[in-house]
């Protein structure tokens, strides 16, 4: 019967309706006869037979596409949506018909346009009745009716013109002319038909969905009242941003300043324990929570249901829980993944029900019913109705989150909990259970039941820029009282001024990838609009939140206060950069720092203190078993910094001026000490001048160093004079400096790409010259470098040269074997001067951008640096063979081309294009399309004219 429907009935029924509409549409005043006058028009009979002949026809047209369809129909879906376009094609030229025929009716259209609109009427209905049957037929034939309608249509045209027929010319020119327009434009119409038919039914089902939900949340709350006021409770009690610790004057929502966290599959020895990560996964996964949730096997039951969520400190894994329970609380949970189970979410934190699992072993039961009564709605307790709890945990119908297994500090106790867990695992085996931890504090514990096991990944530059514009959205929103379009912009201008600094300082940018230094961060930015002028000042506010004020956030007990936990923090911290090391094992943090533990009346064994730091306060961190280092370098180069000011000892950084382990050290410390002076002339006064130990200082006033008139003119005369110097050492010093601060402050636009904001002085271009030799004799031009234009903009530089100072600079940058990346200078294409601003005077003087390749373009970056035509051409063939995935074999194929990633496409042209010495640096890419095929077909010439023309079709349609 189905079948039967589908293939006859449903066409039939479709036709038949068109031709009753066709029909009506026949009695349209230019068509049906005039009583009062019969030499005009068609008689009813007439009308009816035509139109009966023309649903006949139409008949006939849909069995036979039809048929065709479901020969050629490769799956369901396909034809489904085949079936679904064809309506919505037929449907809107029906819709815009019947608009005409109602207008006519309703006497909107004047009586003088009347006849030539109700052809157009009839001519829209008469397309609607057609499209359908027309969009089921193979191309081939499509092709022969339009022509076929276009001709006979041209003929009438012809004969009613011949004969005088106004009327009957404009409805057969009409009709050739939208025959001509579809045989035209026929790829173009079928595919709007059939997306637009895509988005309907995706609109329906989504409605649908929602629609449905709405529905059933009516209903339950009519049926269960109970629930109705526990979701109010939840969402009372979880809409409020958590503030951890900062201390917030403003309490945000939390339903706005969420970004979804990734998560991903891991074990549990390959989950990390560092705050903020060494290295963050190139291939960032896109799953999430919800994902997880809504997993099914070929049963349709749910695949994860015993979850584990490990996480560094600071990650959010309590964050997500709290999401999950308001998500669940609103009934949201749709919009995430549509299959997301329904569930009824209970929260506990481990650690305030620690008490009561270790003493009494409840059961689940008496937990959540527990729990359930300490909410509060219009200031009474809940109480569940009698056998609710038992019926929905009998059901499966709760999700249980357990947060903090790390967060019961004592571990046989943490053991207990955790078999506690397990057993309520076991005694609920279709319930799903999430329970979330530190790796550390999980891993020690055994376990009775199988789990699966998550890690949450660290934010990657989206997130952290999302978070930071909805967190200061929301900030400004609460300071002002007000949510509108000036309020909106002053926080999008203040979030991209934190994002700039962020992402233009690699120690910031290491610390936003973890959610929970990344809102310290915006807390104290949003005090002045600025990060502190001091970074000690930052580091500082961090430590503390670290160390104090976060266990106070959490009503955790704390029995050291911060200056007795830092204060020994830094001793460890001064004791390992003098080591030179990062890592440390207990016995080396039992000689240094027990001598101070033994005055603190609590935690003065090292192991147990050095324990606390790490679960507690998460500035430590176990690498690996036995092994702790700092959570982020830069927390050990501030502590340190500390230490050796208190201790009066910069002596030892003055004896380290030119040694780069120490050079954010002497950073830190000098930006807090009244006078950094002493610093300054050790570098100034070296025997032999050092570039980085000139990096440490050059950057003096950006940091807010103190330093008398005396020394800075000895350093201004090193540097800034030093760049008119007539004496190579100085001049080259005062140059490599200037160069290096450059390359050390390039903008990013993206995690790839990095841009310099001021151009290339004559100074630096000097540098290069006097590098390469001036090997070419038309690189000086006959100018010279002249005394007092050092620090003026270079212009007037010719491509080639341009370009050869690109690849001077790529050189000198070194590939490092390890490296999965490899870094490519180059100038900016037409249209990112465009984007990025570039003046018209300056479009000729050099601005640099900064590029990072997959380390698979290292082979012809080398070449195309080493200026080797023959070699770049072998090796762009070879890469993009790499990139098709077809190493073994020896041509592309259109297929290979038409599937290239315009990414890859994107690189090999940009590399090309700055290699180049042609004028096509000064043409706009879409220009360059036919040109780069001709350059790619080098590579195997023989007999790739297609395969050319496909490249140079792909590289167009990339956008290169």
């Amino acid at each position: 019967m189905p079948t039967f429907i589908k293939n006859y009935l449903a066409p039939i029924s479709t036709v038949v309706l068109n031709g009753i509409l066709s029909y009506f549409i026949n009695q349209l005043p230019s068509i049906r006869q005039d009583s009062g006058n019969a030499s005009t028009g068609l008689p009813d009979a007439s009308i009816f037979a035509f139109t009966a002949i023309c649903v006949a026809i139409l008949c006939i047209l849909t069995f036979v596409a039809q048929s065709q369809q479901n020969s050629v129909a490769g799956n369901t879906n396909l034809q489904s949506q085949g079936l679904q376009s064809n309506w919505i094609g037929g449907f809107v030229l029906f819709l815009l018909g019947i608009v005409l025929y109602g207008l006519l009716q309703i006497n909107i259209i004047p009586k003088q346009s009347s006849v030539q609109f109700s052809y157009i009427s009839l001519i829209l209905c008469g397309f609607g009745a057609v499209v359908p049957s027309f969009l089921l037929m193979q191309e081939k034939w499509q092709n022969i009716l339009l022509l076929l309608s276009a001709g006979i249509g041209l003929f009438l045209s012809f004969h009613y013109f011949s004969v005088n027929n106004l009327n009957a010319l404009f409805i057969s020119f009409s009709f050739t002319a939208i025959s001509l327009i579809l045989l035209a434009a026929k790829t173009f119409l079928v595919k709007v038909i059939r997306d637009v038919a895509l988005f309907w039914q995706d609109l329906q089902n989504q409605q649908a969905t929602e629609i449905s939900q709405l529905i059933i949340t009516k209903l339950e709350d009519l049926v269960s009242p109970f629930k109705r006021n526990y979701y109010k409770a939840l969402k009372y009690k979880y809409r409020d941003d958590e503030t951890q610790g900062l201390y917030s004057e403003k309490i945000l929502e939390f339903k706005q300043v969420f970004v979804e966290l990734k998560i991903a599959a891991k074990s549990v020895s390959n989950v990390r324990q560092d705050i903020i990560p060494s290295n963050v996964d190139t291939l960032v996964p896109n799953m999430t929570i919800w994902d997880c949730l809504a997993a099914k096997n070929e049963e349709k039951n749910s695949i994860y249901k015993k979850l584990v969520i490990l996480g560094r400190p600071g990650s959010g894994k309590t964050t997500l829980l709290r999401h999950l329970t308001l998500v669940y609380a609103t009934k949201e949970q749709r919009k995430f993944n549509p299959e997301t189970p329904i569930l009824i979410p209970v929260l506990f934190y481990l650690r305030e029900i620690r008490d009561i699992i270790i003493s009494q072993s409840p059961s689940l039961k008496i937990l959540i019913t527990q729990q359930i009564e300490k909410l509060k709605i219009n200031d009474k307790y809940l109480s569940p109705p009698s056998h609710w709890v038992n019926n929905k945990l009998e059901r499966n119908k709760f999700i249980i989150m357990l947060d903090g297994l790390d967060e019961v500090a004592d571990k046989s106790q943490r053991q207990q909990v955790r078999t506690w867990v397990d057993s309520q695992m076991q005694n609920y085996p279709d319930t799903v259970f999430l329970l979330t931890s530190r790796p550390n504090g999980y891993k020690e514990l055994e376990s009775q039941t199988s789990v699966d096991v998550l890690e949450v990944q660290p934010f990657n530059k989206q997130q952290f820029t999302d978070f930071l514009k909805l967190w200061y959205l929301q900030t400004e929103f609460k300071n002002r009282g007000q949510n509108d379009e000036g309020v909106k912009q002053v926080a999008e201008v203040q979030a991209h001024n934190l994002i700039n600094q962020i992402v233009n300082n690699p120690s910031l940018i290491a610390m936003a990838v973890n959610p929970l230094l990344l809102k310290m961060i915006a807390t104290v930015h949003s005090r002045g609009n600025m990060l502190p002028a001091k970074r000690v000042e930052l580091y500082k506010e961090i430590c503390q939140i670290l160390l104090e004020k976060r266990q106070r956030a959490k009503n955790m007990p704390d029995i050291l206060d911060v200056s007795q936990k830092q204060s020994i923090l830094q001793e460890l911290a001064f004791k390992l950069m003098q080591e030179g090391k990062r890592e440390f094992e207990l016995p080396e943090a039992d000689n240094w720092i027990s001598q101070q533990l033994i005055t603190l009346p609590k935690l003065n064994n090292t192991e147990e203190f050095i324990k606390h730091i790490r679960d507690d306060c998460a500035l430590l961190v176990e690498k690996e078993i036995g092994i702790y280092e700092f959570a982020h370098l830069s927390f050990q180069e501030y502590l340190a910094a500390i230490q050796i000011k208190e201790l009066n000892q910069e002596q030892i950084l003055i004896n380290n001026i030119n040694n780069t382990w120490w050079a954010e050290t002497i950073r830190l410390y000098a930006a807090q000490v009244k006078d950094a002076s002493n610093l300054v002339r050790a570098v100034v006064n070296m025997p032999s001048s050092s570039i980085n130990a000139f990096l440490v200082v050059a950057d003096y006033e950006d940091e807010g160093w103190r330093i008398n008139p005396q020394v800075k003119q000895l350093l201004f005369n090193k540097l800034d004079a030093g760049l008119e110097s007539n004496n190579p050492e100085i001049f080259k010093l005062a140059v490599e400096v200037k160069l290096a601060k450059r390359l050390n402050h390039f903008r990013q636009v993206n995690e790839d790409l990095e841009i310099d904001d001021n151009y290339i002085t004559s100074a630096e271009y000097e540098l290069f010259e006097r590098e390469i030799g001036r090997q070419l004799s038309q690189h000086r031009q006959n100018r010279n470098f002249t005394r007092g234009t050092a620090k003026n903009i270079i212009d007037g530089i010719e491509i080639e040269h341009a370009n050869s100072f690109c690849h001077w600079l790529s050189s000198r940058d070194k590939i490092s074997p390890l490296s999965d990346k490899v870094t490519w200078y180059r100038l900016l294409t037409p249209k990112e001067q465009e984007k990025y601003n570039t003046p018209e005077d300056k479009k000729t003087a050099i601005r640099l951008l900064r590029q990072k390749l997959p380390s698979k373009y290292n082979p012809l970056v080398k070449s195309l640096m080493q200026g080797d035509a023959v070699k770049s051409h072998d090796e762009t063939w070879e890469v993009m063979l790499k990139v098709a995935g077809g190493e073994n074999q020896h041509n592309f194929t259109i297929e290979d081309i038409e599937n290239f990633p315009c990414e890859d496409l994107r690189i090999i042209d940009t590399l090309w294009a700055s290699a180049e010495v042609s004028d096509s640096w000064k043409e706009d890419f879409s220009r360059r399309a036919e040109a780069a095929g001709r350059r790619l077909n080098l590579w195997r010439g023989q007999g790739q004219g297609q395969v050319m023309l496909a490249l140079s079709r792909r590289i167009e349609s990339c956008g290169t």
